[in-house]
């Protein structure tokens, strides 16, 4: 009786030892969209929490799927095409899955270089 509670203990605090590990940083990338869903005109705040979430990423080889298309998106919307084109080109290089949409997104940034930026009318 007292073999098998020892070892039903054993497994308890040990199991807890072999879950995986975070494959992405994500670092705060939810908060940071569900207030930019709420809150639009409030970009800076969040292409800074996805440059963060690049930085933090890049330092340990994890950067999540989608964070350089979504940070080089925010920087296109403000009309920093030559920038967006560099983060469009690591995302397709990172995750070659996303090449027929970034070659799309290249595309975009590449004919409306020099052009007003989209979505501000100007």
């Amino acid at each position: 009786m007292i073999a098998r509670f020892s070892a039903l203990i054993l497994v308890v605090f040990l199991l807890p030892g072999c879950a995986t590990p975070a494959k992405y940083q994500w670092g705060k990338y939810e908060n940071s969209l569900y207030s930019h869903y709420k809150n639009p005109a409030d970009q800076e705040q969040f292409a800074a929490s996805l440059a963060a979430t690049i930085a933090k990423g890049e330092e340990t080889g994890s950067v999540p799927p989608g964070i350089y298309a979504e940070y080089g998106y925010v920087l296109y919307s403000v009309g920093r095409n030559t920038e967006a084109l560099s983060y469009f080109e690591k995302e397709k290089k990172t995750w070659p899955e996303s090449t027929l949409l970034m070659d799309k997104m290249i595309a975009s940034a590449k004919k409306t270089s020099g052009k007003a930026a989209v979505g501000t009318g100007k």
